[in-house]
């Protein structure tokens, strides 16, 4: 075959299609030297069907992963499962591609097909996982250097399930999910090797849908049988405040009303305060539950919010119930008085606590305590202590609330 011998100068300004033939050239010169040295295999095109290094004792051969940038991305919060799109940009040595630069009088050749030299095959996980998630990597962009550098861009769609243990910390929860990548041919003599470099995103492609990403550092690890794999993790968490307003607002709304519910002095009107509350509350729980169904799935988490709803609704029950039986104790009519210490404790605790300075006392009661002038109707006395009782319940019940709410949110 004849060679033309370019200058410098002239290689540069030469057509593409002169270019293209002339890295022709230089690639079947490459071919048949690797299959002349590879001549006791007997293999055909020795450059595609056999690694760099072949022998008793091969060598290592170093994959190097430089970058990992992601284009897509979609999440399906009801399987806990995410796809991912994008490229990586891989390198290695291969001594067959390398040829004497001022000889052929460039430094790069390009490869149109990745039949023509040996490539590593790559695969998510394992591969019968693979098949099932429907995950491809297909390689473009081949270039060799005239040292024998070969750099590669690879295309991948990868598919895995994310942990969802963070899903209590709902609409803040955080998605971890995790990929492995690992050598499906002639993994005894692959080795990977990362830059260091985080997992980026393409500012061209790429978008959030209200998710703020991040990527851990891709790390190389080995399993068991010292295979070895490629791993990194993305991080998914909600950027959209919309949701986290949605779902608090009505439940502080709820909560700031029933902690006020004592200020409405006479507990027949707390009573009903706070079935309105219980009430609100119901149908708070109901559009939370519809807001956040798509969501749950197979989750083995309770959002914190969802907790949170359970303990207040469970809260304004038991003091709905202490306010009844209170004022139903109030009610009972009584010819003896309390005890002492009974009424000077409430007498302390109304004085200095206004708001549970009320009495529910009846018409006939008030009528008969005005015309007698020794009362033997102990019904007011009666009607302050357990005024004052039930605001100590209430006080306790509130303040069990708030530690609650600092506990559980």
């Amino acid at each position: 075959m004849y060679i033309p011998w370019y200058t410098c100068s002239d290689v540069e300004t030469l057509e593409q299609h002169q270019f293209g033939i002339l890295e022709q050239c230089l690639y079947y010169y490459l071919a048949g030297e690797a299959q002349r040295k590879a001549s006791n295999f007997g293999v055909a095109h020795a450059l595609a069907s056999l690694p760099p290094s072949v022998g008793p004792k091969p060598s290592p051969i170093a994959i190097k992963f430089h970058q990992i940038t992601l284009q897509h991305f979609q999440l399906n919060e009801f399987l806990k499962d995410l796809t991912i799109n994008g490229y990586m940009e891989v390198s290695w040595e291969d001594p067959r591609l390398s040829w004497d630069q001022q000889q052929w009088k460039f430094s790069k050749m390009t490869v149109h097909s990745i039949a023509h030299i040996w490539v590593p095959i790559l695969t998510a996980q394992t591969y019968d996982t693979a098949i099932r998630n429907g995950d491809f990597m297909e390689m473009r962009k081949i270039q060799v250097l005239y040292n024998g550098t070969v750099d590669t861009l690879i295309n991948f769609s990868l598919k895995t399930f994310c942990d969802d243990a963070d899903f209590k910390n709902f609409p803040d929860d955080v998605y971890k999910c995790c990929y492995q990548i690992e050598p499906h041919l002639n993994q005894d003599i692959i080795q990977f090797v990362t830059d260091g470099k985080p997992v980026y995103t393409d500012p061209k492609y790429f978008r959030d849908y209200g998710w703020f990403m991040s990527g851990t550092v891709p790390s190389v690890r080995a399993d068991g049988t010292q295979l070895t794999q490629l791993g990194f993790c993305i991080n998914l968490q909600r950027a959209s405040n919309s949701i986290r307003t949605e779902l608090t607002l009505p439940m502080t709304v709820t909560a700031i009303l029933f902690l006020l519910s004592p200020f409405l002095g006479q507990i027949h009107i707390q009573i009903t305060a706070k079935m309105f509350i219980l009430f609100l509350q119901f149908i708070t729980l109901q559009l939370f539950s519809n807001r956040i169904a798509p969501f749950l799935g197979s989750a083995s988490a309770t959002p914190k919010l969802l907790r949170f709803h359970e303990y207040a609704m469970t809260m304004n029950t038991l003091s709905i119930a202490v306010s009844i039986f209170l004022w139903m104790c109030s009610k009972i009519r009584r010819n003896l008085p309390p005890w002492g210490w009974l009424i000077q404790c409430s007498q302390v605790i109304n004085k200095f606590f206004c708001i549970f300075n009320s009495t529910d006392l009846g018409f006939d009661e008030a009528s008969s305590l005005e015309k007698g002038g020794i009362s033997t109707n102990y019904q007011a006395d009666w009607t302050n202590a357990f005024v004052a009782i039930h605001g100590v319940a209430v006080t306790i019940v509130s303040v069990l609330f708030v530690l609650g709410y600092l506990l559980v949110l």
